[in-house]
């Protein structure tokens, strides 16, 4: 197993500070509240540096206040802590330090909170020749002797969950930098708590996926179950033998339970998966995964999002011309939703009367252009603060 030292100087760098104050701050304009911190750490990138630095260097936990929302298409109520200006930039550089580092054994079809990955990509990846790695969809077209059955199950409280000690010692085991590894420590410490990291950190998605991965290796390489699919702490395993499939999610189980400290959710399913007989009629049921509900011959949204769909494109009808930058770009991120799914004519009845989807790219691409502008001059500010200083 690789190890990594010397990652200190790379957190504290110039580079890795202006980097972190654009993604800490990007898509966070327009006139709410809640984002005008982040508009005055945009004016005030330089006159903040050191402030920010010395505060990263010393790095402790700021006080929060547990705040309660109604997350995702089914409004699950959680409890997540909303880290200050100053900690959300402290996570990202933290961050752009590990991301490489958690990235490099990180399964394959693992696609929650991923840079390039996500639902959509999960659902339609098109790679057929790199050892069988299609996408969910593409695995259940090509595959269909091995789509039998379908075990879906995700983790009993995932995030609150993580015992703390058994996170620290997985980092510990490839981090040998003492000043690093005690800062996420403190981090991972943040909830005052022995277990449980805070939904609300930056950090926290990556932490997740990090304590995951060995159970991602454990399933594909022990089990040697084949189509594996993971989405943060929710699993879909296909099969042809229901009895095997009993079998890996037994031994799931013990890995959860012996190795990660956690358990399984007991409303786990194992169903005959969704075909069509010669006569034309459909039997089994569909998957529900990542937003989708997948068919043996085709894929549709899921309905609770579809309905999001259609209502965000009325609002924006209604707004007119004070619709904002991030209204458009969450319309288009929902049309990467609609594009790969069967659903064309609820697109054409529900949406297409009320938004332009070219006239949104137009204003999110103008605003892009100034975005990307603002992050190669942070860039090249920090690469003349590194010269200056050699």
């Amino acid at each position: 197993m690789k190890s990594y030292n010397h990652l200190w100087e790379q957190y504290l760098s110039d580079e890795n500070y202006y980097f972190a104050v654009h993604n800490a701050t990007l898509h966070k304009g327009g006139k709410k509240k809640k984002y005008q911190k982040a508009q005055y750490f945009k004016r005030h990138v330089e006159e903040l540096k050191d402030e920010i630095l010395e505060y990263a260097e010393n790095f402790y936990n700021d006080d929060h206040t547990p705040q309660e929302i109604n997350d995702g298409i089914r409004h699950k109520k959680r409890i997540i802590l909303v880290p200050t200006m100053r900690e959300q930039v402290v996570h990202h550089m933290i961050i752009n330090v590990l991301k490489p580092i958690i990235m490099k054994p990180m399964y394959y079809h693992s696609y929650g909170s991923v840079p390039d990955r996500g639902a959509t990509k999960g659902r339609k990846r098109k790679s057929l020749t790199k050892g069988g790695k299609e996408s969910i969809e593409k695995y259940i077209r090509h595959h269909p002797q091995d789509c039998k059955y379908c075990l879906k199950m995700d983790v009993k409280k995932f995030f609150d969950s993580v015992p703390h000690d058994k996170l620290k010692a997985r980092f510990a085991k490839i981090i040998h930098d003492k000043r690093f590894l005690n800062l996420l420590y403190t981090v991972i410490d943040a909830n005052g708590a022995d277990v449980g990291i805070p939904i609300g950190f930056y950090t926290s998605q990556w932490f997740a996926n990090f304590y995951l991965t060995p159970l991602d290796h454990y399933i594909k390489e022990v089990l040697g179950a084949k189509g594996y699919f993971r989405y943060m702490d929710d699993m879909v395993i296909f099969g042809s033998n229901k009895r095997e499939l009993h079998e890996i999610r037994k031994k799931i189980l013990w890995y959860l339970n012996e190795i990660l400290g956690l358990d399984m959710n007991h409303k786990w399913q194992l169903f005959r998966f969704h075909y069509v007989k010669k006569s034309g009629k459909e039997v089994g049921r569909q998957l529900d995964f990542m937003g989708f509900q997948f068919f043996r011959n085709r894929t549709v949204l899921r309905r609770p999002l579809m309905l999001r769909v259609t209502r965000k494109a009325r609002h924006i009808r209604k707004k007119g011309v004070n619709r904002t930058v991030y209204d458009c770009r969450q319309m288009l991120s929902y049309k990467g939703w609609l594009t790969p799914t069967n659903t064309y004519n609820m697109y054409k009845a529900r949406i297409k009367p009320y938004v332009s989807f070219r006239r949104l790219r137009q204003i999110v691409g103008n605003a892009q252009h100034k975005e990307n502008r603002a992050k190669k001059e942070a860039l090249a500010c920090g690469t003349e603060m590194k010269t200056a200083v050699m």
